[in-house]
C-alpha cells in the first residue's frame, strides 16, 4: 500500500560552515529536501535514531537538516560513562565540534539544527534546507537501532571481540546519495531523473558506521546486516530551482 506523506518540511540553522554554501538574496537558490519512508523495523521495542545532512561533493560538511533529539543531545539510557558514539558515529565525526542544541531548549543557546523526538509515524518524513543552485551536493542519512543484535554482532558477544558492539548490535547504516544542481542531461544517471526544476536522486546503503564509534569511516559491513537494513525502507532526495 502506497504510503501517506507527511509533509513537515523544516529549515535548518546555519552552521559554523563557509557562506558560500549558504543561498544569498542574490543566488539563484533552491529548496532540497529528503523524504524518508520508515521500512518494516523502523519502529521495534524502541525508537531508531537517525540523522540527515548535506556535505559538498569534496566531503565537507554543509549542514544539518534533522537529527534525534537523543542522539543530538547524547541524553541516553544504558549508556556508558562515555556515551553512545556508536549511534551515529559518521554523522557524529561530520559536525564534529559544532555544538546541536534542542529546540526550544531551556539554556536558550543558538540553535544550530532541528532536533525532535523520533517520529513513531509509519508514514514518509520530509526534511527540507534552502541551498544554493550550481554545486553538487552529496546528501547522507544514517540510521539506527540500538539492542539490534543478530549473527554477526550478538548479545553475548565477548567484550574486546570482533562480534562484541555492547549495546548498540548492527551498527549504523548510512544511505548516500548525490544531486548535481548543475543542469544534466535526462538519464545521464539511472538513480536521477530531472524535470524542468526538479532534480531527484535515490539515497542507497553506502556502508556502515564503525561498529564502536572510534572513527567517522565508511565501513564494508552491509553483507553482514539483516534487519538493520529495514528499518529504512526507502530514502529520496529532490531540489526543486526558484528564482
Amino acid at each position: 500500500m502506497k504510503k501517506n506523506r507527511i509533509a513537515a518540511a523544516i529549515i535548518a540553522g546555519l552552521l559554523f560552515c563557509s557562506a558560500a554554501l549558504y543561498a544569498s538574496d542574490s543566488e539563484t537558490k533552491g529548496t532540497l529536501t529528503v523524504t524518508i519512508t520508515p521500512g518494516a523495523c523502523w519502529k521495534t521495542d524502541r525508537n531508531p535514531q537517525f540523522a540527515v545532512w548535506v556535505e559538498t561533493a569534496g566531503g565537507t560538511y554543509v549542514t544539518t537538516l534533522f537529527v534525534t533529539q537523543r542522539a543530538a543531545k547524547k541524553n541516553w539510557l544504558f549508556a556508558p560513562k562515555d556515551g553512545r558514539p556508536e549511534s551515529l558515529p559518521v554523522w557524529y565525526h561530520a559536525v564534529g565540534s559544532r555544538p546541536v542544541t534542542m529546540v526550544a531548549a531551556p539554556d536558550k543557546l543558538k540553535t544550530d539544527a532541528v532536533t525532535s523526538a523520533t517520529p513513531g509515524t509509519a508514514d514518509a518524513m520530509q526534511y527540507g534546507v534552502l541551498l544554493p543552485a550550481g554545486k553538487k551536493y552529496i546528501i547522507k542519512v544514517e540510521v539506527n537501532h540500538s539492542f539490534d543484535y543478530n549473527e554477526s554482532w550478538p548479545k553475548k558477544a565477548e567484550k574486546g571481540s570482533v562480534q562484541y558492539s555492547g549495546v548498540n548490535g548492527q551498527p549504523s547504516v548510512v544511505y548516500e546519495g548525490t544531486l548535481d544542481t548543475q543542469p544534466v542531461d535526462r538519464g545521464e544517471n539511472p538513480a536521477v531523473s530531472q524535470g524542468k526544476d526538479l532534480l531527484r536522486a535515490v539515497l542507497v546503503p553506502a556502508g556502515t558506521g564503525a561498529v564502536t564509534g572510534g572513527d567517522g569511516n565508511l565501513h564494508n559491513e552491509l553483507a553482514k546486516l539483516t534487519t538493520a537494513l529495514q528499518i529504512v525502507d526507502t530514502v529520496e532526495a529532490s531540489w526543486a530551482g526558484t528564482k
